[in-house]
């Protein structure tokens, strides 16, 4: 379900410096905009909104749809290749797509398994994709971490507990994952009441609690 202002609602996207500083760039009444992420050059961000892709200019401050086909409405768990011309997308429909940030067809990576795949991570080399994997988009259920070839193809399980867990990122050096995990605490977690380099093994990690305390573990 694609997310919404709420009557007399703006949106506003800022930029921070790693020491303090923070500049307002854009508002808008219009749309809810998500999950920017830097272009390698640092002229722009990509964000999420009203089930679309966008760029936003940071010198011109414009904002503008990137014209991508072949995709749903799109969630905001949208990761960059690492190469800076592509996109890895999650869709509303579940699935994993690939795009490039000029605009065109997508690809689609993931297979009708079942579940739901919402990509969080992609390794240094652009070579794989880390995400977590929903049993049949039923959000009760605990998600389990997943990783794929972002080429498509057979995913792999790596186990981190029976708890739920979420946003895995890659290390730079692609030989470690990094999550939110509950498989630690005892807390209840809310439900929602809506519908490594080449040659490497998955990476396997375990997790903190979700204050966001994380502790990986290395490769077997």
């Amino acid at each position: 379900m694609v997310r919404t202002l709420e009557p007399g609602q703006c949106c506003e996207v800022w930029t921070a410096s790693v020491t303090g500083e923070s500049s307002l760039v854009f508002r808008t009444e219009d749309m809810l905009l998500e999950a920017p992420n830097w272009t390698l050059d640092g002229r722009e961000l990509i964000l999420n909104g009203n089930g679309k892709l966008w760029r936003f200019d940071l010198l011109a401050g414009a904002l503008r749809e990137i014209p991508i086909t072949g995709v749903p409405d799109l969630n905001n768990d949208h990761v960059l290749d690492p190469d800076g011309s592509g996109i890895f997308l999650s869709g509303e429909d579940g699935h994993i797509y690939r795009a490039m940030l000029a605009g065109g067809d997508a690809t689609r990576i993931t297979d009708d398994d079942g579940s739901f795949h919402f990509l969080h991570g992609v390794s240094p080399d652009g070579g794989r994709l880390a995400y977590v994997d929903i049993a049949a988009g039923d959000f009760t259920r605990p998600g389990r971490l997943r990783t794929i070839a972002s080429g498509g193809g057979p995913p792999e399980k790596v186990e981190v507990g029976q708890g739920h867990c979420d946003g895995p990122e890659y290390s730079p050096d692609g030989i470690w994952l990094y999550l939110n995990t509950e498989s630690f605490t005892t807390a209840p977690r809310p439900r929602p009441t809506g519908p490594g380099p080449p040659g490497r093994q998955p990476v396997r990690a375990s997790g903190g609690q979700r204050n966001g305390r994380l502790v990986p573990a290395p490769l077997p």
